[in-house]
């Protein structure tokens, strides 16, 4: 059995707290406030908040368990541990932490450019930790170790696209909610 590096298991712990609040603040505080559709099981969990006022983290905490349990074999152990973890600290933050902060009313492309950057800055810093925040990264993987041939861009886009799509009909309910969310999902993917 493994020794646990607890140095290592704190600062792992750390940047998921930064990087969770990074993430709670863009979907939360920026996205939510604006009407603006997101990608991942984050942008699922905006929709069901838009449309039952169910927490977004903790929908995605609830989906985010049959995910976790079908990709376990493909992924690895000690992966899908350090992921649980962070999926847990991300999806408490995104509830509790992330609204006592004040919400942003300002300009539209100011709170897309802030949403895309800071989820973007939150996500980097939990990957680089070698953790995810589930979800769609986890189907993602999975569908690489599956079918090697495919390109992540390829699986990723179909995902995002069809999460945004259905953020755009049920959370801004126009063009310009589908057009910033498209935006915001290529503001973090560069």
């Amino acid at each position: 059995m493994k020794k646990i590096n607890i140095k290592e298991l704190c600062i792992d712990i750390a940047v998921d707290i930064v990087g969770g609040i990074l993430i709670a603040l863009s979907a939360y505080n920026f996205a939510s406030a604006a009407s603006f559709p997101m990608v991942g099981l984050n942008g699922i969990g905006l929709i069901f908040y838009h449309l039952f006022g169910l927490p977004i983290g903790a929908v995605s905490l609830v989906l985010n368990i049959p995910i976790t349990l079908l990709c376990y074999k493909l992924l690895g152990k000690a992966f899908l541990l350090r992921s649980l973890r962070t999926i847990i600290i991300t999806s408490f933050i995104m509830d509790v932490v992330a609204p006592m902060f004040p919400v942003y009313h300002g300009e539209p492309i100011l709170a897309v450019i802030c949403t895309a950057v800071l989820a973007g800055f939150g996500y980097a810093m939990i990957y680089l930790r070698e953790s995810s925040t589930g979800g769609t990264d986890f189907i993602l993987m999975a569908a690489k170790v599956l079918k090697p041939h495919l390109s992540f861009g390829s699986i990723s886009f179909m995902m995002e696209a069809v999460i945004i799509i259905l953020g755009a009909i049920t959370v801004s309910g126009s063009v310009d909610g589908l057009i910033y969310g498209m935006l915001i999902s290529y503001i973090m993917a560069a």
